[in-house]
């Protein structure tokens, strides 16, 4: 914990410590490389520990940017440093002990390792031409550039939002969605579980993760999200993660695939030789327990950390069978040299985790409330009688087990001083298996007796001794009972995929300055990628009771004497197989990428970048067949959909290019100002094939345009960003259930799009104990040339939704966090709203999902220096947050009427974790 303070009237005094002056203060003086009088004085409490994260946290006491590199600080580890000093005398102490040479430049720390190379090998670098511009060669992933010369935060020419170590610590996100949900212009659903979330970039109409990469340390997790195969299924944020960056549109399309909106950079923990470590249990009132730890290690030249964590999972919801799994790293660093290093890590994970679809609600007038029996905020459809299925094609599956994901992943990192070049080569191999089961609604439940009048006319025709109909219990054949205020029933669409992916990715990049008509920073760089997806998706149909683990039921003819003469249903299934696809697809993918941060003058950048890529897909996609199962006692295998054995190829060839431009200029030392114009491309992945209307080499192209305001002063900090964003054509992709034969088919139509808005991510230190961070978005998307065939009464209407809101996106979203310590006891207290403004379940916009706010409170005490008690509370009013609706029939146009299908936020979750650090 460290405290900014204004310097005290005397800072300028020549006195450190005990007050005793002499030959020591000019040598911190020349150390740190600042004058006494512009010494801010800080509150340090840091115990021994790795070098990097001390550092780290002492220069954003100070709101100084810190320059370093990863081989510098391997492996150094700094002594226990608490009390007020100043902050010469911080780094001076932390430094030290450490082996590192930290000094102030005029816009920064930078730290090198106290064995420094010869001034020659520093030639890469020109001086200083501009303000903040520090010369170092800085071997960082920088997300959002490649450049040598390190900036600080107002030299940027686009908006990103860093996530320190500290807030990883305070909020402990267990998923993707939640590591995103801090970060302004990203409409984030965490509702689904841990995986195959939904987010929604700066109002750009594509789901999933379609409009951004998601990277570990500079390379992405998977190229590309693909059906049932989203990249958030193999992210488990834990204490293997360091820090994260976003970087919200611009260069993004530059420096990775398939990102028009923007990239995540997920940094993994550096190795140091010294060992130590941390531990962290966590248990909450649900049941989970979850262990995670890691440990440093030397070996020879080598530094090693290894970690990993276990869980054990009841979940967060109501379901049939106790989740968890694990997850293990390992990293490798070594140097080369005097200025190069290598880097081995090996991810390995193996877990079930929570993914839930659509459920009933209710709505009175503006507000929506629990339908009887079914609470939004803990129940699901996984009960009992759903723990199995037995599907027409892949036999029985154990949908309880609900995602059950299993990943190997090699990466290999080596930068090299290439002459006056600087080189980075990275590669990572990857193969993971998805067994994904899930539990979707087929539109809005029905009441019992609309169900069997439905019913009745297809039983009386295969049936003719029939004299009536029931609904009845699987389980035990008892009958169908309603709830007070509920007797309705659901028709639910059990799913079991099978999904594979074998990758392998490489990229290369080079970056060196040059001077020419002022000076250049360079980058250069080449990207491939190679795959395998293998696909699998079987679909069947079940009538429920609509409420939370609803029991299967079995719609039945009888005869006069009360006797089962026949049925809809085949053990509660209303089809073992309604719907069958399955795509083995490869596809190769390679790119140039260049960028160059031109100063035209000391105070003025000129930023481009372009890149341009190459796909070659290949397919073969199976060819499904119905049939009749040959039981005439139900109607429910008379048209099953299975494989036939016949398979039909697919190919394309696509080109497509990004290309980006951007003007800096730092009006003041706290002030920079930008405006940037972006083409972005989004390529097709082998999904496409999913649709036979689809056009397999068509790609995605957004023209965006952004206006930047950034400003940094003593215990402030504002990002403010007007963004536009244009779709020329953007393929709109849908689910729909078929109304004869229930089948689940994917649909696609052509739109144009667009979205005007504005950002905000500002922090804000109110008193050297007392924090406010705040993430706002305020948007406008609308869609343009949007016209749907729908079916109304029977007849296909052609529908024009021109103008309307793209599903689920809000007009306004905000985000508001406190933190603050208790004075004179070690406890820190933090609080985080979040607010959701008007948005509308389908693109149609006839359900409107009402505004809500969400608060989370937590604390933590520093028991000892190692030891930390953590409490926190989620969704601490238990409010009901509904994120969207219906994701399969009603994202076009949702039915009208008090009962309608969506999905909320999870209710509260009271959770504490101990964490010790060693």
């Amino acid at each position: 914990m460290i405290r900014r303070y204004a310097p005290p009237r005397d800072a300028g005094r020549r006195t450190i410590g005990n007050g005793r002056a002499g030959t020591m203060v000019p040598l911190i003086a020349l150390l740190v490389g600042i004058a006494a009088p512009d010494d801010p004085v800080i509150v340090v409490d840091l115990p021994r520990g790795p070098a990097g994260p001390g550092l780290r946290a002492i220069a954003r006491s100070a709101d100084q940017p810190l320059v370093a590199r990863p081989q510098d600080l391997a492996g150094r580890t700094g002594p226990p440093l608490k009390g007020r000093m100043a902050l010469s005398r911080a780094l001076a102490r932390w430094c030290g002990a450490a082996r590192l040479d930290c000094r102030r430049e005029a816009h920064g720390i930078v730290v090198r390792a106290a064995a420094v190379p010869p001034p020659q090998r520093l030639r890469l670098v020109a001086a200083p031409s501009g303000p903040g511009d520090v010369p170092v060669v800085a071997d960082i992933v920088v997300t959002g550039r490649r450049g040598v010369t390190a900036r600080p935060a107002q030299d940027r020419s686009y908006s990103a939002t860093h996530i320190d170590a500290d807030s990883f610590a305070r909020r402990q996100p267990d998923s993707l969605a939640e590591v995103l949900a801090t970060v302004p212009g990203l409409w984030v659903d965490p509702s689904a579980g841990t995986a195959a979330n939904t987010v929604r970039v700066r109002g750009l109409p594509l789901d999933g993760y379609q409009a951004l990469a998601v990277q570990e340390d500079g390379l992405p997790v998977q190229h590309d999200t693909l059906p049932w195969s989203d990249i958030d299924q193999f992210v488990r944020p834990d204490l293997m993660i360091d820090s994260a960056d976003y970087v919200r549109g611009g260069p993004s399309a530059i420096f990775a695939s398939n990102a028009p909106g923007g990239i995540l950079n997920l940094r993994t923990r550096a190795p140091t030789a010294g060992g130590g470590g941390a531990a962290r249990v966590t248990v909450n009132d649900r049941g989970l327990l979850r262990l995670e730890g890691y440990r440093n290690a030397g070996i020879g030249r080598w530094s090693v950390i290894a970690g990993g964590g276990v869980s054990r999972d009841p979940g967060v919801r109501r379901i049939a069978t106790t989740l968890g799994g694990w997850q293990a790293r390992l990293r490798a660093d070594r140097p080369i040299g005097s200025d190069g290093r290598l880097t081995l890590a090996v991810r390995l994970l193996n877990d079930d985790t929570l993914n839930v679809s659509s459920l009933p609600l209710r709505r009175i007038g503006t507000k929506v409330t629990p339908l009887p029996g079914f609470d939004p905020r803990r129940d699901s459809w996984f009960g009992p009688d759903l723990a199995r299925v037995d599907f027409a094609a892949p036999g029985v599956r154990p949908v309880a087990r609900n995602n059950r994901n299993r990943l190997v992943a090699a990466t290999a990192t080596m930068v090299l001083p290439v002459g006056d070049w600087r080189v980075t080569w990275r590669g990572r191999q990857r193969l993971s298996r998805t067994n994904r089961y899930a539990l979707s609604t087929s539109g809005v439940p029905q009441s019992a007796r609309a169900v069997l009048d439905a019913a009745l006319p297809r039983l009386s025709a295969t049936f003719p001794a029939l004299a009536g109909v029931a609904l009845r219990r699987t389980v035990d054949a008892s009958p169908f009972a309603a709830l007070p205020g509920n007797d309705l029933v659901e028709t639910i669409n059990p799913v079991a995929a099978d999904v594979r992916l074998r990758e392998t990715i490489g990229e290369m990049t080079a970056t060196r300055t040059v001077d020419l008509a002022g000076r250049h920073d360079l980058t250069f760089g080449g990207y491939g990628v190679a795959y395998r997806w293998r696909f699998a998706r079987a679909v069947a149909r079940a009538l429920v009771e609509a409420r939370g683990q609803g029991r299967l039921l079995d719609l039945v003819a009888i005869d006069g004497d009360g006797r089962m003469i026949g049925s809809l249903t085949d053990h509660g299934l209303l089809s073992r197989g309604s719907t069958y696809e399955a795509i083995d697809a490869r596809q190769r993918t390679a790119a140039l990428f260049a960028a160059d941060e031109w100063n035209l003058t000391p105070h003025l950048r000129l930023d481009t970048g372009l890149r341009h890529e190459w796909l070659t897909m290949n397919a073969t996609i199976a060819q499904p067949v119905r049939i009749d199962g040959g039981d005439p006692a139900t109607i429910a295998d008379d048209a099953l959909v299975v494989p036939s054995g016949q398979t039909r190829p697919a190919r394309a060839r696509v080109a497509g290019g990004s290309a980006t431009a951007a003007l800096h200029w730092r009006v003041t030392p706290a002030i920079g100002l930008f405006a940037r114009a972006t083409q972005a491309t989004r390529m097709p992945d082998p999904g496409v094939f999913r649709s036979a209307d689809a056009d397999p080499r068509r790609t995605t192209q957004v023209d965006q345009q952004e206006l930047g305001l950034l400003w940094r002063t003593t215990g402030v900090s504002v990002d403010a960003t007007l963004f536009a964003s244009r779709f020329a054509r953007i393929a709109i992709d849908t689910l729909v259930v078929h109304p004869h034969s229930g089948a689940i088919v994917p649909d696609r139509t052509g739109a144009r799009a667009r979205t005007i808005g504005v950002e905000i991510d500002a922090h804000w230190r109110v008193a050297p104990s007392i924090g406010i961070d705040l993430a706002a978005t305020l948007q406008d998307p609308r869609l343009i040339d949007y016209r749907v065939d729908e079916q109304i009464d029977g007849t296909v209407v052609r529908t024009d939704l021109s103008g309307r809101t793209p599903r689920r996106v809000p007009y306004a979203m905000a985000r508001i966090g406190l933190v603050g310590d208790v004075p004179g006891v070690p406890i820190t207290l933090d609080l985080d709203a979040t607010a959701m403004g008007r948005r509308y379940a389908d693109d149609a916009n006839t359900l409107p999902l009402p505004p809500f706010a969400l608060i989370d409170i937590g604390a933590r005490w520093r028991l000892r220096n190692e030891l930390t008690l953590r409490l926190r509370a989620t969704n601490l009013f238990d409010a009901i947050a509904v994120m969207q609706g219906d994701a399969i029939g009603g994202e076009v146009r949702a039915p009208a009427g008090e009962i309608f299908v969506g999905r909320a936020q999870q209710g509260r979750i009271v959770e504490a974790a101990i964490n010790w650090r060693f």
